[in-house]
């Protein structure tokens, strides 16, 4: 028997993100990608809980989610700021819209809604190992309740 799989923070944030303009699912992850050409003309979000809480009577989820934005042009030592800066305040524009999201969750058993999201605090520049890599940071809520998915 196949073990059930709940819909988790990391796969609403990646779906979440994944629905906003200019940005796609093949763009965000919770692991950088190890080879840079495959994401350096787009950039790349990467996503962990950092905090958060849950509502204890029932299943309201309430993560702040750790989402930082990767930038680079291979072969350079020059950080493209300017690409990493835009992810994130991509992210930012995309909680301006108010309206609850329904997101299809692949690889779970269960979908999400999406009721609010927010940033807390302004996205700030965040250095990592790599000289040429550009990363901005910004801490994400998403209070999301889960759905069961149909069935035929």
């Amino acid at each position: 028997m196949t073990p059930f799989i709940y819909a988790s923070d990391e796969a609403v944030t990646r779906a979440w993100l994944a629905q906003l303009d200019g940005l796609s699912a093949a763009m965000v992850g919770e692991v950088l990608p190890r080879e840079a050409s495959s994401w350096a003309a787009t950039g790349f979000l990467t996503v962990a809980v950092a905090g958060g809480g849950t509502v204890p009577e029932y299943r309201f989820e309430s993560p702040v989610m750790d989402v930082r934005g990767w930038a680079t042009t291979p072969g350079t030592d020059a950080p493209p700021w300017n690409m990493a800066r835009n992810l994130a305040t991509s992210v930012q524009a995309g909680t301006y819209r108010r309206e609850p999201r329904f997101l299809e969750l692949a690889g779970c058993g269960e979908n999400a809604v999406v009721k609010t999201a927010w940033v807390l605090g302004k996205p700030r520049r965040a250095y990592g190992d790599f000289g040429d890599y550009a990363v901005y940071a910004l801490d994400l809520v998403l209070n999301w309740v889960p759905v069961a998915k149909s069935t035929p």
